[in-house]
């Protein structure tokens, strides 16, 4: 990832910031390398909203505003997360090295069961023509692109579900 595309996408996670003052905060990476392979990372706490980044030549450590996402604000291919969720991690990964492509990891709270929220998401998966397979209540497949996908759910608190849905690309 260039300097400028790096620094562009953690210039949008401050922007983003700027937008919902909400009680709780989600957690933000985006992290890579530079063209010379060094590491560079942008974070946000959703605890606290500080905005750290750290690329080759630039260093910023910044507090501001917390911002929450929920499943309105996501979508994989077309299909948004289970409704009601609320995401508490998102990265966004790059690989320089091309073994395992660029990709988005969420990490988000369910308000149902695990089953629930497996079949909830095969069917709409479905419908936007992802190849889908399941095991229990984890899915794989490719989305309508060809993206490889994964989806693995746990109990959670309260009857709610804890996922990680993972695309790379």
């Amino acid at each position: 990832m260039s300097r400028i595309a790096f620094l562009a996408a953690a210039s949008a996670l401050v922007l983003l910031s700027a937008c919902d003052k909400g009680a709780k905060g989600t957690d933000i990476t985006i992290s890579g390398t530079d063209s010379e392979g060094k590491p560079a990372t942008a974070k946000m706490d959703g605890a606290t909203g500080r905005v750290t980044i750290d690329v080759p030549g630039v260093k910023v450590d910044v507090p501001l505003p917390r911002i929450e996402l929920d499943s309105g604000n996501f979508d994989v291919g077309g299909v948004k997360l289970y409704p009601g969720s609320t995401v508490s991690g998102l990265n966004v990964l790059t690989d320089k090295k091309g073994d395992g492509g660029d990709g988005v990891k969420i990490t988000f709270d369910a308000p149902a069961d695990p089953a629930t929220v497996s079949a909830w998401f095969a069917e709409k998966m479905r419908k936007q023509e992802f190849s889908v397979t399941a095991d229990g209540t984890s899915l794989s497949g490719k989305t309508d692109d060809g993206d490889p996908f994964s989806l693995k759910l746990t109990p959670g608190a309260g009857g709610h579900s804890v996922g990680v849905i993972e695309t790379r690309g």
